[in-house]
């Protein structure tokens, strides 16, 4: 099914409006009298746009997108109401409201920005993007202004966030998008392999060659071409690469023909390509060709208002997957995935929602559940090198990484000790060397409960004692500050 609008409408000139949208980008267009009836649809599979009309009858708008998040993972909300202070509108944003527009209805605003809304919803549903925070919708945002052009883009982002996503939201959204999509980890072969990946081999080039073989660059043509991990391309393939980029032509492997092909260049890199260049391990000229535009994928740790989102539908895609009947997740297990820093960004929230609807002996997914897998995946991030590129030392990125646990975490130091210590292995070991940090700032150090303790003091200072800001500083719950505030006897 394709994408469609679902409207709750009482003012026929809003309805009137939003029909000729429907028409001329060919939704199809369902009018609802109630939310029950609404909720009662399946959803289609290219996702849909909500309509609200606060205007009359369904002024509580808030409540009818809660209800719909619960039932629905794919959809915008546009909603039509009266003239509100932006600062309110923008809060509503982060429960739901992606679009709101003030009656009466400036009819030409209307359409730009509603048609606009239709091609994010598209953009998000043809790449499977789930999320309506400010960081992803600025890099949506720029996807939808560079899609329809045939320029070459350089996306960068921790390893997780979804960078071949978002490339194959780029080529769906082109001009490009009936023709082929290839995509290629150029550091997960040598240099030899990766050559008749990009550009095949005739037969008998090598030994095992026993037949001509097409290259990417052939199997893409007319369509587009994702490099993955382009920083650990070799020099020489570099050079081969940007004589392609250059000509539009090379030769097979063991070929002496040349050969045309037409293909738009999406390149993505877990690491800052600028130090490379730097250093003389990635050219120059290479990168500028690559990066015609920079588009940076936010980690989801800096987009906690989608994790509730991602772990509804991931529930509901594993539980499909593996037959099992998990339906809900207990409220404070979602505080407390939204608070863990997610090293492993999206895939390692998919792979832990997996380990938790398979494990799982009932319906929900427990507080102590959700606890027990985290707990576990803080001492593994601790214990060993994470995949995740970053601009500070291993002994920076421990500390930090022990600090935002504990914070978002709610566990109580003292117990995390006693449990690690009455644990065996090598984690234990691991763990026992970095119990203490030193403080860079201060002559004796500290434990971590010392350095917890002295980051909420700071947080509160900082924000002239206001809890709600310290809170969201320091990226907890309010609960939680009250708790650690009584916990340490602060005022």
């Amino acid at each position: 099914m394709a994408m469609e609008i679902w409207a709750l409408i009482e003012d026929e000139k809003i309805g009137s409006l939003v029909e000729d949208v429907a028409i001329e980008e060919g939704l199809t267009l369902r009018r609802f009298g109630s939310v029950a009836e609404a909720i009662n649809h399946v959803e289609p599979e290219g996702g849909l746009i909500l309509v609200i009309d606060a205007t009359v009858k369904f002024g509580n708008y808030l409540t009818i997108i809660r209800r719909f998040q619960r039932n629905y993972f794919g959809f915008e909300t546009v909603v039509f109401g009266k003239e509100k202070p932006p600062e309110v509108i923008e809060r509503e944003m982060e429960r739901g409201v992606d679009l709101y527009i003030e009656c009466p209805v400036n009819d030409e605003e209307f359409y730009i920005r509603f048609k606009h809304a239709v091609s994010m919803r598209r953009l998000k549903g043809s790449a499977g993007i789930i999320g309506r925070s400010k960081p992803l919708v600025q890099m949506l945002e720029t996807v939808l202004r560079v899609a329809p052009t045939e320029v070459s883009v350089l996306i960068e982002g921790e390893s997780g966030t979804g960078k071949e996503v978002t490339a194959r939201g780029i080529h769906l959204m082109s001009k490009r998008s009936k023709g082929p999509f290839e995509a290629v980890n150029c550091g997960a072969f040598a240099e030899g392999v990766l050559e008749s990946e990009l550009f095949g081999h005739e037969r008998g080039s090598f030994t095992g060659a026993v037949a001509r073989k097409q290259g990417l660059f052939e199997r893409a043509n007319g369509g587009t071409l994702f490099l993955d991990e382009v920083g650990e391309m070799s020099l020489n393939m570099q050079v081969k690469l940007l004589r392609v980029i250059e000509t539009g032509e090379f030769l097979r492997v063991g070929g002496s023909e040349k050969i045309t092909s037409d293909v738009r260049l999406l390149a993505a890199t877990n690491r800052e390509l600028e130090s490379s260049v730097e250093k003389g391990e990635f050219r120059k000229d290479l990168y500028y060709r690559l990066k015609v535009v920079k588009l940076t994928i936010p980690p989801l740790r800096a987009r906690p208002v989608d994790i509730p989102m991602l772990i509804n539908y991931f529930i509901d895609r594993s539980s499909r997957r593996h037959g099992k009947r998990v339906r809900g997740i207990e409220k404070e297990a979602v505080e407390l995935m939204v608070n863990y820093p997610w090293p492993g960004n999206v895939r390692e929230l998919s792979n832990v929602i997996d380990n938790l609807v398979v494990l799982s002996s009932g319906n929900t997914i427990t507080y102590g559940e959700v606890e027990i897998r985290l707990k576990e995946r803080m001492v593994q991030s601790v214990s060993f090198d994470l995949p995740v590129h970053v601009e500070k030392s291993r002994e920076e990125m421990e500390r930090e990484l022990i600090l935002n646990s504990l914070l978002s975490l709610h566990n109580d130091v003292k117990e995390i000790l006693q449990i690690l210590k009455g644990a065996k292995g090598q984690a234990v070991s691991r763990w026992g060397s970095i119990v203490e940090v030193s403080d860079a700032h201060a002559n004796e150090p500290k434990d971590l409960e010392s350095l917890e303790r002295d980051a909420i003091i700071d947080a509160l200072v900082a924000n002239g004692g206001n809890r709600k800001k310290a809170a969201k500083q320091l990226g907890i719950s309010e609960r939680t500050l009250y708790r650690r505030i009584k916990d340490y006897n602060l005022k």
